[in-house]
């Protein structure tokens, strides 16, 4: 699988514009712009784990996909989320209220690109195999 391993931050377009979108406050925004992300995702079996750092926070998320599962975002907001794959691609879908974020994760190339897409604003995210 592909997108197994762990990614290491090489660009980002739009973030600031996407954080905006999802209510991120000011000072995390600030965190995230002069932060490089790193991921790490990992398979056995049936069971996935995304593991993503953004400075001092952590976000490591354990599931199964197609299955809901509670989770919370980098700000801390309670999140409910579902994971589905199609061929090399990882679709998750995070609800908070009444908003809703979809992330596709698919490897091109060398690079992880990650589309985070929330009310028509999609920030792409691109990682390289560390």
């Amino acid at each position: 699988m592909a997108l197994v391993g762990k990614w290491d931050f090489v660009s980002a377009e739009n973030l600031d514009q996407y954080m905006e979108a999802t209510g991120v406050p000011d000072n995390l925004r600030e965190v995230a712009r002069n932060s490089k992300p790193s991921m790490e995702i990992l398979n056995s079996g049936d069971s996935w784990t995304i593991k993503t750092t953004v400075g001092d926070n952590v976000k490591d998320s354990t599931f199964k996909l197609g299955e809901e599962f509670d989770s919370k975002s980098l700000t801390g907001q309670d999140l409910k989320c579902t994971v589905s794959m199609n061929g090399d691609t990882m679709t998750e879908t995070q609800t908070a209220g009444p908003v809703q974020v979809v992330i596709t994760r698919e490897v091109s190339g060398n690079e992880l690109v990650s589309k985070m897409t929330v009310g028509g604003v999609t920030a792409v995210i691109k990682f390289s195999k560390a």
